[in-house]
């Protein structure tokens, strides 16, 4: 993959997404960017990298993949020109959580995150991250949720949507984590997309391993247990 190459500021202009900046926002743009060429099959980056730059495509296409297990790749979007991507950058503290790599040959800009919304927006990137952390990161945990889901089983959706459950409505037990929301067994199964009776089969398997705790109706999860079978959402 090449990289820090210059880029024409009437690239930019002709871009559908970045029609409505005015000329010293592209100029300023392109003068700070570094173009990227990826041939087909070359990563953009990984998931688990560090989130340092927000990306403009430019030309071809790119695929963003979501990697269960290591080996499953999970096709979550195409790319193309125009489209910004490698959004976690703009997020406090945030890592890759796709695989970003070239569908076809293609090109890119690529931007530190603080001066593509300094220029964009005109404000300080921790103030923005600030707000989007806020607002749309609830959303953005939401999406990489639904994505892991694909082509994972229940056993692995409903312990995915237990320990979810369990780190935003749960209180620390001797036995692991107390669940203080009130969730019948169809509440699970329409979280998980199963019927009740399979939820409930699944359920007594969890109790049966140690992995959950029934406390009369409320229900103890046991972190360290369910984390090997809820892997990809407890990483997401």
């Amino acid at each position: 993959m090449g990289v820090g190459l210059a880029i024409d500021p009437r690239i930019l202009s002709r871009l559908r997404t970045l029609s409505w900046l005015n000329q010293e926002q592209i100029n300023r743009l392109a003068a700070e960017a570094a173009l990227i060429r990826a041939m087909r099959g070359n990563s953009i980056f990984a998931e688990g990298d560090e989130s340092t730059r927000i990306y403009i495509l430019l030309s071809g296409a790119a695929k963003l993949q979501l990697i269960q297990n290591r080996e499953q790749r999970v096709l979550v979007g195409l790319l193309g020109p125009g489209e910004v991507f490698g959004l976690t950058s703009l997020l406090p503290q945030a890592t890759r959580t796709f695989h970003c790599e070239a569908f076809t040959d293609c090109t890119a800009a690529a931007f530190k995150p603080e001066i593509f919304v300094d220029t964009v927006l005109g404000v300080p990137l921790d103030r923005a991250s600030k707000m989007l952390e806020m607002t749309v990161g609830r959303w953005w945990s939401m999406i990489i949720r639904y994505s892991g889901f694909v082509g994972m089983g229940l056993r692995e959706r409903l312990a995915g949507a237990l320990f979810e459950v369990a780190s935003k409505f749960g209180v620390q037990d001797s036995r692991g984590t107390l669940v203080t929301l009130k969730l019948t067994h169809a509440d699970l199964a329409e979280l998980v997309g199963a019927s009740r009776q399979r939820t409930t089969e699944q359920l007594i398997e969890f109790e049966r391993e140690g992995m959950i705790i029934r406390d009369g109706r409320r229900l103890v999860i046991v972190p360290d247990k369910i984390v090997e079978v809820a892997q990809p959402v407890a990483a997401a």
